[in-house]
């Protein structure tokens, strides 16, 4: 596999170059269930999500056979609950290695707490002929506010592989904290707030214009973000042209011509710039 090029339904239709490979003892699986935690709106509080209705898609799941899911609101000050613990051992009938499957589950609450996590999901949780559990495959997703607190992870991010096939202008991005997201166009977005940046690739759709990212440097930029925005989207290859739509509302106006006029300076722009600026100080 390594060095060549991995298509599945989660890469990009070209496939990622696959440069590492991680070898597991192969598991002769059963059963296929599905373990997770998430942080519930509804309840507002973590939740423990299970179905026996392991190895595909929860999202499939929970359309064909929604009743096969269950999900456990969880006290953040009490923790994992026995009757909690007792509950998803029933559903999942998992009676026989009850113990073992109560340890797993505790121990991952407590890797959800301690990595910050919005969700860490084992699909999925199988058995072997020998009644062993296993968690065959996961995914983790870290909160971005919580990443002071989580450098181990973010350094490991940093020098994985997966970050060296990620777009470099992501990287520059998320270390300026702005939301960006390449795209196949070549009109270049530069939006505060999200809304608005949906909203202005949309009508760039409508009009048979193709947008080139996803940029929103959200409701309270400074000059250098602003900078760094504009520098992101006038490096990017395929840009023809660049788009900036702004709606001053607590983003003020004169602080993005501002940090435009500073890139500007030292930037060597080759293509057509277009500014809407209307709100905050606007004029």
């Amino acid at each position: 596999m390594i060095g060549y090029n991995l298509v599945t339904p989660q890469t990009p239709k070209d496939g990622l170059l696959v440069n590492a490979v991680l070898i597991h003892e192969g598991v002769d699986i059963v059963r296929q269930l599905y373990l997770a935690f998430v942080l519930d709106r509804t309840s507002q509080s973590p939740a423990l999500i299970v179905s026996k209705n392991g190895g595909m898609e929860i999202e499939e799941v929970a359309k064909t056979e929604p009743d096969s899911i269950i999900v456990e609101p969880i006290d953040i000050s009490k923790g994992i609950s026995d009757a909690t613990l007792n509950k998803a051992v029933k559903v999942l009938q998992l009676e026989s290695v009850a113990q073992d499957a109560k340890d797993q589950i505790k121990n991952l609450y407590k890797m959800f707490l301690a990595f910050d996590a919005t969700q860490v999901e084992i699909n999925p949780w199988a058995t072997d002929p020998h009644g062993k559990l296993w968690m065959i495959d996961s995914k983790i997703n870290v909160d971005d506010n919580a990443k002071f607190r989580q450098q181990r992870l973010v350094n490991l991010r940093k020098t994985s592989v997966a970050s060296e096939q990620t777009d470099p202008h992501e990287e520059v991005a998320v270390n300026a904290g702005l939301s960006y997201v390449a795209l196949d166009g070549n009109i270049g977005c530069m939006v505060n707030g999200a809304g608005l940046a949906m909203a202005t690739m949309d009508v760039i759709k409508l009009y048979g214009g193709d947008p080139a990212n996803f940029l929103d440097v959200g409701g309270g930029a400074s000059v250098e973000q602003v900078k760094t925005a504009f520098e992101i989207l006038s490096s990017h290859p395929k840009v023809e042209t660049i788009l900036i739509n702004i709606f001053g509302g607590i983003m003020k106006c004169d602080v993005i011509a501002e940090g435009i006029m500073k890139a500007a300076k030292l930037v060597n722009l080759k293509v057509p710039l277009v500014c809407r600026l209307y709100g905050t100080n606007a004029q």
